[in-house]
């Protein structure tokens, strides 16, 4: 985080004083949706170099993927598809409290983005942060604190530092703190980054099309004023993910 800030100040600082005032609306979105997100590269790239200091073998790599199995994917996309439920009341936690304690609730509000910013925004979260954040976290930050400490540790290590690089999004620390036990839980288990990988990138594209173009399924979900149906979509998300975790992590050891 303290790379990725430094890089971002010295981009502002030294190069979007320079440029911002003569690009148009569009080139504007190209500049701000690259130089938004080369920072977070970079520093990934430094920790990497940092923490492995050795070279990736692409040879492994290509052998994890073809060892990925058909039935995995099924199961991951039932985790992802029951994560977005189960992690609604924890992202609508403030309308809930409102609604529960007597206050005015805001009327709902779906905000319009273009094809760029979405663009952009799915570089970020469907390549971007499936990559690189599975690498560091699960790969080398779980599997290195797993060397010395036990499983429950260095799920929670890994978990809550994954949790802590969302900030300032209070709303998704739980969300991001969950999601990091299932995806060390799942590496763990199957010992190929890939499969957290996969589930990395079904669970941001859920909520990238969401946010995007899910104006219906919000009304709807808001619509439901908090009540019967929607604490049972709750219930059910979590047996959705349950099932999914449940299939992989006590697949035979064939999987590995």
């Amino acid at each position: 985080m303290g790379l990725e800030v430094l890089i971002s100040l010295g981009v502002y600082e030294f190069i979007e004083p320079k440029v911002s005032e003569s690009l148009s609306d569009n080139s504007l979105i190209h500049y701000f949706g690259i130089t938004s997100r080369i920072p977070t590269v970079i520093a990934y790239l430094i920790v990497f170099y940092l923490s492995y200091k050795t070279i990736f073998r692409f040879d492994n790599g290509i052998e994890k993927v073809k060892g990925i199995k058909p039935d995995f994917i099924l199961y991951l996309i039932l985790i992802a598809i029951g994560l977005e439920l189960f992690d609604r009341p924890l992202f609508d936690f403030s309308k809930i409290y409102d609604y529960f304690s007597g206050a005015e609730l805001k009327p709902f509000e779906f905000s319009e983005s273009s094809n760029l910013s979405i663009l952009y925004r799915g570089i970020s979260v469907l390549i971007i942060a499936p990559i690189f954040e599975e690498l560091f976290f699960r790969k080398f930050l779980f599997g290195e604190v797993l060397k010395k400490h036990s499983l429950t540790i260095s799920i929670f290590v890994s978990s809550i530092c994954f949790s802590i690089i969302h900030l300032p999004s209070y709303r998704n620390l739980i969300p991001t703190f969950i999601f990091g036990i299932i995806a060390c839980l799942i590496y763990n288990r199957t010992k190929n980054i890939f499969y957290t990988i996969i589930l990395h990138f079904l669970t941001n594209l859920s909520w990238l099309l969401l946010v995007s173009y899910g104006k219906s399924y919000y009304e709807w979900s808001y619509g439901l004023n908090y009540n019967f149906v929607y604490w049972l979509l709750f219930i059910f998300g979590i047996g959705l993910s349950y099932i999914g975790i449940k299939k992989i992590t006590v697949a035979n050891n064939g999987y590995k």
